[in-house]
């Protein structure tokens, strides 16, 4: 069981462009009945590893764009230790009301753009472009000049990050539903490349999420996050195998739907405590 749940939520965090790790809380809590706090924290251990090895494939493509993922990643990791102290505070019921907002949130975003910008749809983590010849990335804020690790192109980068870091500790999320938006709106870098640079990101908030999960005293079972890791590389991989053929506003309408689904259960399991 731990397996098959890997590789779903490994092949929905690849075939979705941003948004695909909200899957993993909701299916850990229905199917192997953990506690929500628990479910996080094997949410942020497992989707960071996942992530990393969409990293591995993503690097022989040239579309992360570094300069900018290094930054926001820095930035994030230092608050999600922030999200995942709230974590351990705010009670249950609260906590699972307002993770199904976040959910719902996500969902209508995702539903929207597919709607809107179809073409973005086609745009995931586990899909395979070309290798990228144009690596420029330049700062809306700074007149499009080129990114710097300067004040007027780092500030509202660092704002997006910080949020970022802090819901993913909180929630065990990737926070890919911000950070691609974010590094689409400050700098010029395509759908493509805001993507496969989001997967880097994801992987050292959500690493530095689980890493101060454990450090506050909280307990996951090593096997349990290799069984889930495992089977979500190999999601991960059914992904890039299927990417061209699925991927696209249909697919993402299905996940949107599904996505309100899981948010009526976790408010059910709220309501409920």
């Amino acid at each position: 069981m731990t397996y098959l749940m890997g590789l779903i939520i490994g092949a929905v965090l690849g075939l979705t462009g941003a948004g695909g790790s909200v899957f993993a809380v909701p299916m850990l809590m229905m199917l192997l009945a953990l506690e929500p706090q628990q479910a996080i924290g094997v949410s942020l251990g497992s989707v960071s590893l996942c992530s990393a090895y969409g990293v591995m494939i993503s690097i022989k493509s040239r579309q992360i764009m570094w300069l900018p993922a290094t930054w926001f990643a820095i930035v994030g990791s230092l608050f999600t230790p922030a999200g995942t102290y709230l974590n351990q505070l705010i009670s249950t019921p609260i906590l699972l009301s307002s993770f199904a907002i976040l959910v719902v949130i996500v969902a209508a975003r995702m539903w929207r753009q597919a709607n809107q910008q179809p073409n973005d749809t086609t745009v995931v983590r586990a899909s395979q472009p070309e290798k990228s010849t144009d690596n420029t990335v330049l700062c809306r804020v700074n007149n499009f000049q080129p990114f710097k690790i300067g004040p007027r192109c780092v500030i509202s980068m660092s704002i997006a990050a910080s949020i970022t870091g802090v819901l993913s500790g909180l929630f065990g999320v990737g926070g890919g539903f911000l950070i691609v938006p974010t590094l689409l709106f400050l700098t010029n870098i395509s759908m493509r490349q805001a993507v496969a640079t989001s997967l880097f990101v994801i992987t050292l908030i959500t690493g530095s999420g689980f890493i101060s999960y454990l450090v506050l005293g909280n307990a996951v079972s090593p096997s349990l996050l290799y069984q889930i890791a495992a089977g979500g590389m190999v999601g991960m991989t059914l992904g890039v195998i299927s990417s061209k053929k699925i991927a696209g506003p249909k697919l993402q309408k299905i996940f949107s739907i599904l996505m309100l689904c899981m948010a009526a259960v976790v408010i059910k399991q709220a309501i409920n405590l």
